[in-house]
């Protein structure tokens, strides 16, 4: 794990759930039989200690039925401060209706079409996040945007222009032994 740094907040636990539970589309990643990862967006609710999800026959009910290693992040960016948060654990296709219905997931809506009447619960085994902080943020704190050196932050800074539309991002000479940044 990263060291937390100026332009980088570790997040508590107890914030990664509180952001989790504002949203509702993340990403999930399973292990394929052959041992190659898949990724998958999936609509999701936050429970106490849990994330549930509604899914269909294929790939990924396929992992979850096999028990094997499941990763699910969410992202977000939030008036320049960007933050990920990423649960680690296994997940379980739940079997009965009393399951189903303390998942809170009756109300939730896929963004497909097509049914998915199977119910997964994800147990995280790890949960963590990261927050990064915008340039102007973490130049008021003293220190050059995340993973960028001073002068590129200082280019970066005034990324945005009064209408609120994206500049272009300045060409920055390459770092010295030439590698570009």
């Amino acid at each position: 794990m990263h060291a937390p740094s100026p332009e980088m907040e570790v997040l508590e636990v107890a914030e990664c759930w509180r952001l989790l539970r504002i949203g509702h589309l993340g990403r999930i990643a399973v292990v394929e039989p052959d041992g190659s990862p898949d990724l998958f967006p999936v609509n999701y609710v936050a429970g106490a200690d849990a994330l549930f999800l509604r899914t269909a026959p294929g790939a990924k009910l396929d992992a979850f039925a096999a028990g094997r290693p499941v990763a699910f992040e969410i992202d977000r960016e939030n008036h320049g401060d960007v933050w990920s948060v990423v649960v680690r654990g296994r997940a379980r296709i739940l079997d009965t209706d009393a399951e189903v219905e303390a998942s809170g997931v009756r109300g939730l809506r896929s963004a497909g079409s097509w049914v998915k009447n199977e119910v997964v619960r994800v147990d995280p085994d790890r949960v963590s996040g990261r927050r990064f902080l915008r340039a102007s943020r973490s130049a008021a704190s003293g220190s050059a945007g995340v993973g960028v050196s001073a002068p590129a932050s200082a280019a970066l800074a005034g990324h945005a222009g009064h209408d609120g539309k994206p500049k272009p991002i300045p060409h920055l000479p390459p770092r010295p032994g030439g590698s570009a940044v």
